[in-house]
Formats: C-alpha cells, sequence, structure tokens
C-alpha cells in the first residue's frame, strides 16, 4: 500500500562532471523493510545515500521520505530519518557517553537525558562501557556506538552505509543481531547497503542491486531467489560421462564443467530422471547441489548488465 512506502526515489541520479555515478534510481522502501541494497564497490551505493539524506543535491530526480518531497519540505522528510554514511567520527578522548551527550546536543537541540544516552548504549551492548575513552574501542564497537547515535532521534527509517565493512566475523554477527533488534523491537526499517552479500543475504527482506551506477533489480529477497533454483553443481566421476547423459536428456542445457563439477540450470521436474540416467551409466554421484543463495543470484545478474 502506498501509505507503507517510506522511501521512494524516482529517476533519481548524480552526476560528476561526464560521469554518471548513479542514474535512474528507482527505489521502494516499505515499512518494516530490512532492505538490502547492493552492489559492488564503485557501484554507486553512498552517492545513492547521500543524495537521500540530502548531503548532496541529485542532478536529475526526486526523494520522497514518509510521503514528503525532500526537496519541497525538506526538515519534514527528514524528521524521522537517521543515518551512517560510510563510517562514523568521534572524539576519540571522550567517553561514549559524552560522544553520545554531543550527537545529541546537536540532533536535539539540547543534552539527552542520561536514562536515554544508557539506554541506547545499552541496546548496542555498551552499556558496560559507558565511560571509557572510544580511543579503546574496537572497529566493531564504533559502529555500534555510531548506530547508538543515530537512534537518539527516534527514527523510524535508518539507512546504513556498509555497516559491517572492515569488522571481524565476531563484529559483524554483533552488526546483524543489532539490525534484527533494530527492526523487531523498535519497528525501524533498515536501509543497508553493502558489497558483502551473505551478510545481506542473512538479514534483508527485500533488496535492490546497483551496478556501474545503475539500478538493475529490486524485489523481495525470497522472490528473487526462487528464479534460481533450479541451478544445480553435480558433484560427479566421471564427468565427460555424465556430462553426455545430461547432453541427450537435456540438449539444450548449458553446461559448466570443471575437474569434478557440472553447473548447470534445469527444470526441477527433469533432475530426478538426470540423477537416476547418470547413476545408470555407472557414474559416481557424489553431491547435488542446488544454488539459488544470493551471491549466485547477484553473480548471475550483474555479469549481464
Amino acid at each position: 500500500m502506498a501509505n507503507d512506502v517510506v522511501l521512494r526515489t524516482e529517476n533519481l541520479g548524480k552526476k560528476f562532471g561526464h560521469r554518471w555515478a548513479a542514474n535512474d534510481i528507482n527505489l521502494e522502501v516499505r515499512r518494516g523493510d530490512v532492505f538490502g541494497f547492493l552492489g559492488p564497490n564503485g557501484a554507486g551505493k553512498s552517492t545513492t545515500i547521500r543524495m537521500i539524506l540530502s548531503l548532496i543535491a541529485p542532478t536529475t530526480g526526486t526523494v520522497e521520505l514518509f510521503g514528503h518531497s525532500l526537496l519541497k519540505k525538506r526538515e519534514l522528510a527528514l524528521a524521522n530519518v537517521a543515518g551512517i554514511v560510510e563510517k562514523p567520527d568521534f572524539y576519540l578522548y571522550l567517553s561514549a557517553y559524552h560522544n553520545m551527550q554531543i550527537a545529541g546536543s546537536l540532533t536535539l537541540g539540547s543534552n539527552p537525558p542520561k536514562t536515554r544516552v544508557l539506554e541506547e548504549l545499552k541496546l548496542v551492548g555498551l552499556a558496560d562501557r559507558a565511560y571509557d575513552k572510544v580511543k579503546t574501542f574496537s572497529h566493531g564497537m564504533k559502529q555500534r556506538l555510531g548506530i547508538a547515535q543515530a537512534l537518539l532521534c527516534s527514527p523510524d527509517l535508518i539507512l546504513l552505509d556498509e555497516p559491517t565493512n572492515g569488522l571481524d566475523p565476531q563484529g559483524m554477527k554483533e552488526v546483524r543481531d543489532l539490525i534484527r533488534v533494530l527492526t523487531r523491537e523498535r519497528g525501524i526499517t533498515v536501509f543497508l547497503s553493502s558489497h558483502l552479500l551473505n551478510e545481506v543475504e542473512q538479514v534483508a527482506t527485500r533488496m535492490a542491486i546497483i551496478n556501474n551506477g545503475t539500478m538493475i533489480v529490486q524485489g523481495s529477497v525470497e522472490e528473487l531467489l526462487k528464479a534460481q533454483a533450479n541451478r544445480l553443481v553435480l558433484h560427479v566421476q566421471p564427468v565427460e560421462t555424465a556430462a553426455a547423459v545430461i547432453g541427450r536428456i537435456a540438449p539444450n542445457v548449458s553446461l559448466q564443467i570443471t575437474h569434478n563439477t557440472i553447473s548447470l540450470s534445469v527444470d526441477t521436474a527433469m533432475i530426478p530422471a538426470m540423477i537416476t540416467a547418470i547413476a545408470a551409466e555407472g557414474c559416481s554421484i557424489f553431491s547435488v547441489e542446488p544454488k539459488h543463495s544470493l551471491e549466485e543470484y547477484f553473480l548471475t545478474v550483474t555479469e549481464t548488465n
């Protein structure tokens, strides 16, 4: 429904000199989404987020937030929005608590209550480090502190630009868990840009893929991945015999053959007969792996665009 759309862009683009960093970006983010905005480094993700947050002016197109035009009603449009672009910055020789106070005073116009600051620090798992200097924090802790600062304005939509970039596996998990908390416990819609496909696959409900500044596809993660549900990788020996069998059963199917594997896309109804026929030829089948991960889908759509 229209009133469930919290962010909409139409033909949004930014040109630097003769180069389009982002062009014709049409996004629709709905209330309650964890929206994954995916693309390789340099694809135009940060440029798009900067335009949405009114940090840079678009060359073309429009942005609408919570039904308000960013161009015509900037304050209303951004009233319920928070964002972190690239990485948060802090006063390293001050504590997390004092950094939160400074951020809150800039955002809210006055120092936030102590209880509010400690509440947000607790949410991001930093309550026990509230009075420690930020210079002692790990990269992952700084990322979570940045999110805590963004939460001081009680946003309904938060935009996170590569929040797990540079983190170790534990730090990635902490940010991932925090995103789930924001959506499930706070009801915050999260717009998450990343080039780390596995990270987004674990939390996103909807997504868009951008490549070379142009948006390729948008939709439900579940529905988009269904398009790849018929991709298989067979680990089989001898691979030449198995390939010949497949060629007889499905002569129009394209095969990618390596030393002991065959990758192919085939109608799921054909798979049982195909496997039976390969086994009947005396081949040893070690595994049959469906390939419908976000990585597989991403590679498929970006290689053709």
